[in-house]
């Protein structure tokens, strides 16, 4: 097995940390990572078009879309000229990289009438390089979430014709809040055939999140890698400004995992 390990970089690397940057560059240019994933801020190509393409225009890369931490919610109706305003610098850096991958959240809200509202969105945005990421369900105090079960990623996939990007740490916090068999559902999202994988470490009662590093939390990591098979894995790590050694550590550690 030969899977493919991803390094985050937010656009807004590019003006706080470019030293950081340059860093990510370079493990790409050793084989430590294999590609990036961008995760794109709103109203940031203008700024940030020329240098993004000059130091990454070989470099095989992954698009995060904005979400709803950026303003971005596919679920209301009245923000749809909004979204696809901010969704259109993803598409844009996408183009530029020649991604062959947006990663794209589903909106906020657990009623059927919230799934429906994201899938004519994501129709209306009529991109074949979307993969849609399951969510957790309660990641913040004031709101559910959708797309958080395979059925309803299923949905959305059949009805958009996109595909799937499995965060499997997003999945285990679903599993704790829903109740849900842990194997089975995992079992269930992986039969969905994604292209793309995010990994992160975490609380695995948890309904919450972390991004911890590999081996920070209490995930059966062995049993997770059982899931990938020369798989694209994001290593969607929290890393501290400047610290790029736990990144690497990550892969090392991802490495040794492989089954």
């Amino acid at each position: 097995m030969s899977n493919k390990y991803e390094i985050v970089l937010e656009t807004k690397d590019f003006e706080k940390s470019p030293n950081e940057v340059d860093v990510v560059l370079d493990l790409i240019r050793k084989g430590i990572y294999d590609f990036v994933q961008f995760v794109v801020a709103p109203d940031t190509y203008k700024n940030l078009r020329a240098i993004v393409k000059e130091k990454f225009c070989n470099v095989k890369t992954v698009i995060h879309a904005p979400f709803f931490m950026g303003g971005v919610n596919l679920s209301d109706p009245d923000l749809l000229n909004l979204n696809l305003q901010k969704l259109s610098d993803a598409q844009k850096f996408a183009d530029d990289l020649k991604s062959d991958v947006i990663v794209l959240h589903p909106g906020i809200g657990d009623d059927e009438i919230f799934l429906d509202e994201s899938i004519r969105q994501m129709k209306i945005l009529n991109d074949s390089r979307i993969a849609v990421e399951n969510l957790p369900y309660h990641p913040r105090p004031q709101y559910k979430m959708h797309g958080t079960i395979p059925e309803q990623i299923k949905k959305i996939m059949d009805e958009v014709g996109c595909n799937f990007c499995f965060d499997v740490a997003h999945a285990i916090c679903a599993i704790n809040s829903l109740k849900l068999d842990v194997d089975s559902t995992l079992t269930k999202f992986n039969a969905l055939k994604p292209i793309i994988y995010h990994l992160s470490d975490g609380d695995d009662c948890a309904e919450i999140d972390y991004h911890l590093h590999l081996r920070k939390g209490n995930y059966d990591l062995q049993k997770i890698f059982g899931l990938f098979s020369d798989s694209r894995i994001v290593l969607e790590t929290r890393r501290k400004e400047g610290d790029l050694d736990a990144c690497v550590a990550d892969v090392q550690l991802a490495k040794s995992l492989e089954t």
